[in-house]
């Protein structure tokens, strides 16, 4: 594992209300009625578009914090064939399976040529496992087992 970004306290969920309403920043209401209606004169129309806006922003809002990760989510695998004349690289979502690995290897890869599984968990880091051409089922169910951390036990967002 690799610790490419440093251990940070998740967001907490976003609660709109009178603690958290732009009317107790008048500056950020100022700034939304020129972003979404500079060019209406002051009044009602305007402060309607603006908390027209706030209220789909309030529900974007809640939405996206909901689409949080894990930290051991897995969120990206990265599959690197390397012989000796040529380098392959190409990223995927998820991971093959065992046999799809071997399948994958016996059209693209040559004799000697190294495999390299790197999977990247959504804060937990990255986990790299290598072989080299040939290898069997046990050396694919190896490269494709799926990364878990003990310290993250998939809790920590």
């Amino acid at each position: 594992m690799t610790a490419d970004r440093p251990t940070s306290t998740a967001f907490e969920v976003f609660h709109a209300g009178a603690h958290t309403h732009p009317a107790r920043q008048a500056w950020l209401l100022h700034e939304l009625e020129q972003w979404f209606a500079g060019d209406l004169p002051d009044g009602r129309e305007r402060r309607q578009l603006v908390g027209k806006a706030l209220r789909a922003a309030t529900a974007d809002a809640h939405r996206w914090l909901d689409e949080r990760h894990a930290a051991d989510t897995l969120v990206r695998v990265d599959l690197h064939l390397s012989g000796v004349d040529r380098d392959r690289h190409s990223v995927f979502p998820s991971l093959p399976s065992p046999l799809a690995l071997l399948l994958i290897c016996l059209d693209q890869c040559r004799v000697g040529d190294e495999v390299v599984v790197v999977q990247e968990l959504a804060k937990a880091g990255r986990v790299e496992a290598k072989a080299t051409w040939p290898f069997g089922m046990d050396e694919a169910e190896t490269l494709t087992r799926p990364a878990r951390f003990p310290d993250c036990g998939g809790h920590g967002h």
